[in-house]
């Protein structure tokens, strides 16, 4: 028997396709497990729904791979199919929205989703977001180093502040809520429980008033952090190229590195002070989950992978002993833009600096490696459906294998590949992830799987290769 294999899909779907084609195409890959919400939707306009798939800040060429009621893009409404049960939310100011479900959509398709897995033999897993929160108040937003709060416009995922007492006591709820509704899901998996880093300021986040008291309740010393992580910023705004060198050079030297801890503890401290606050909102939810008889079910860590994990809070050593399995999430289309996305911040506070100079730090410091030699700004975006991603096979397994280590054994690596891939480099992916060190796979997610991809996952995953040899140049 292969590794595990889960699939990510909504009940959209099946409103699209049908019950029994949507499951059966699942079927056919030897996937065990699903991970689908309960969240229905039907076609709304400009004004009123929201893009589908989502722009993610500037990814205007992204598409689905199967046409939804006949669109590879469209607005779409969403709609609660259970109401939420309010009682779990005594103790958080917000409370979830309900809107009234229309007669057109069935409610009880997410039911008939669970039960034809579960005929299957299939575990089913939900999905919550738990610090996405309805009508955030400006004092739980997150803020960044130098007091800005973050646009929600540049936001991919516009969390609220995950040291506000009112915030993780919503995050308790909502995943309370969740798994609460029938039928009970076998797991539930969060998502962007973290402080992400889509941009270059992400790191520096967060410096709210809730975020300095946490730090000195875990017994930190916030003024250090905040004047050690300041000095940082400061650092990042007044760059030479000389600069942009050292740090490379700083990031290439153990002795450079250590020397920087030393003369800036306070940003040592910073990043244990994230993994301690984002550890202890998963050791809560666990505990609540326990405590109102829901030991039963699995709680699931999704995650920014190496490195970008020790600046979001992902902490993998620590979470193995807290949740039943680790997603780091290996999403190539953000990868594909990260360079830009960074750089242009640095160009902006730097104006002098060489835009080409400042792509090939940005790919030094994050693991972003690629072989373009004399990179531009158009190098870099979201790609469309056919464009080849410029991420090298490498990364892939470098990143699984550090996940794998922090763990240890104590927790099942299962990474959440994203199918948005062009099919060769999909074909790649799959074969990667199954002779990496990963205990499987998750795959984001069914609408971005043509047959042809559906097939190849298929083919591919449970085949065993001896001395598959990867070239370490090649693109992913």
């Amino acid at each position: 028997m292969g590794k595990f294999l889960g699939l990510v899909m909504t009940p959209l779907d099946v409103q699209v396709e049908g019950l029994n084609a949507v499951m059966d195409r699942i079927e056919s890959t030897g996937a065990t497990a699903i991970n689908c919400g309960r969240i229905l939707n039907r076609p709304s306009t400009v004004g009123a729904g929201f893009r589908a798939p989502p722009i993610d800040i500037d990814g205007y060429d992204r598409v689905f791979d199967r046409p939804v009621w006949g669109k590879r893009e469209l607005y779409l409404e969403s709609f609660r199919s259970q109401q939420p049960n309010l009682s779990w939310y005594a103790d958080t100011s917000y409370k979830p929205t309900w809107k009234k479900f229309p007669s057109d959509l069935d409610s009880s398709l997410p039911n008939q989703i669970y039960e034809s897995a579960r005929s299957r033999d299939w575990k089913v897993y939900t999905s919550v977001t738990p610090l996405a929160v309805p009508d955030l108040k400006v004092e739980d937003q997150m803020k960044w180093i130098n007091g800005q709060i973050p646009d929600p416009n540049r936001r991919v995922a516009n969390q609220g502040c995950p040291s506000s007492p009112n915030v993780r006591a919503w995050a308790i709820a909502c995943v309370l809520d969740e798994i609460s509704q029938q039928p009970t899901p076998d797991g539930v998996c969060l998502d962007w429980v973290e402080y992400t880093t889509y941009l270059l300021e992400d790191h520096f986040s967060c410096f709210s008033l809730h975020s300095q008291a946490h730090m000195n309740n875990l017994g930190y010393e916030a003024k250090r952090i905040k004047s050690d992580v300041l000095s940082l910023w400061h650092h990042f705004n007044d760059l030479t190229t000389e600069r942009l060198d050292h740090i490379s050079q700083i990031l290439n030297s153990p002795s450079r590195i250590l020397e920087l801890l030393v003369r800036f503890p306070g940003v040592y401290d910073f990043f244990r002070f994230k993994s301690d606050v984002i550890s202890g909102l998963y050791r809560d939810i666990r505990l609540a989950m326990d405590q109102s008889g829901f030991g039963h079910v699995e709680l699931i860590a999704n995650g920014w992978p190496p490195p970008f994990n020790r600046s979001s809070g992902m902490d993998y050593a620590e979470l193995a002993g807290i949740v039943d399995s680790v997603r780091p999430k290996l999403y190539t289309f953000h990868w594909s833009a990260l360079p830009r996305w960074y750089g242009q911040a640095l160009k902006n506070w730097n104006p002098n600096l060489v835009v080409a100079s400042i792509l090939q730090a940005v790919k030094s410091w994050f693991n972003l490696p690629d072989s373009i030699d004399h990179p531009t700004w158009s190098d870099y975006h979201i790609p469309a459906p056919n464009d080849k991603h410029p991420v090298r096979f490498r990364t892939f397994n470098d990143r699984i294998n550090e996940v794998a280590s922090q763990v240890s054994g104590r927790a099942p690596v299962i990474p959440l590949a994203h199918g948005y891939v062009p099919f060769d480099q999909w074909k790649r992916t799959v074969s990667i992830i199954r002779d990496s060190n990963a205990d499987g796979m998750w795959v984001q997610r069914y609408c971005y799987l043509s047959d042809e991809k559906i097939l190849a996952l298929a083919n591919i995953w449970n085949v065993q290769e001896s001395n598959n040899i990867m070239a370490a140049s090649s693109f992913f």
